[in-house]
């Protein structure tokens, strides 16, 4: 009985040698087929891996997969530009679990949600009401003058 478990054990650890050894290319087109969900834990597995889901190459193909037309969209709207694959991929992931748009609109909304999320994480003063409705109601007729100048 002691036999098999070695031997199980002995198939493990030569399994997980060779699965460490697949080019970043293969590992990348793994991760991005599992559920989104599951990154965070993928990535503490292995120094390697999260070392990936820093680099660019990774998030380029996650938003060529996940949302094949972003890189179709010529027009860009105003002077922001557009930042790196992983910004881009959580904003337009992030507007597709609220919001059902097109994919031009997803992004810039996603930019919007994001930019208005890491303001209140990043504040080092506790806001006051009147500061936060305002931006929020910034924030709301701009993006309703866009949606309804897109609609016409």
């Amino acid at each position: 009985m002691t036999d098999n478990k070695d031997k199980d054990n002995d198939t493990l650890t030569l399994g997980d040698n060779s699965f460490g050894k697949l080019p970043d290319h293969l590992l990348i087109e793994i991760f991005i087929r599992v559920p989104v969900s599951e990154w965070g834990q993928v990535s503490c597995v292995r120094k390697q891996w999260a070392n990936l889901f820093r680099g660019e190459c990774l998030w380029q193909a996650a938003l060529t997969r996940t949302f094949p037309l972003v890189s179709q969209v010529k027009r860009w709207p105003g002077p922001i530009p557009r930042g790196h694959s992983k910004r881009r991929f959580a904003a337009l992931y992030v507007s597709k679990r609220f919001f059902e748009l097109d994919e031009e609109i997803d992004e810039i909304i996603g930019h919007t949600f994001l930019f208005l999320k890491e303001q209140l994480e990043h504040s080092t003063m506790p806001l006051s009401s009147g500061v936060l409705h305002g931006t929020i109601i910034g924030v709301a007729s701009i993006l309703f003058i866009f949606l309804f100048a897109h609609k016409l």
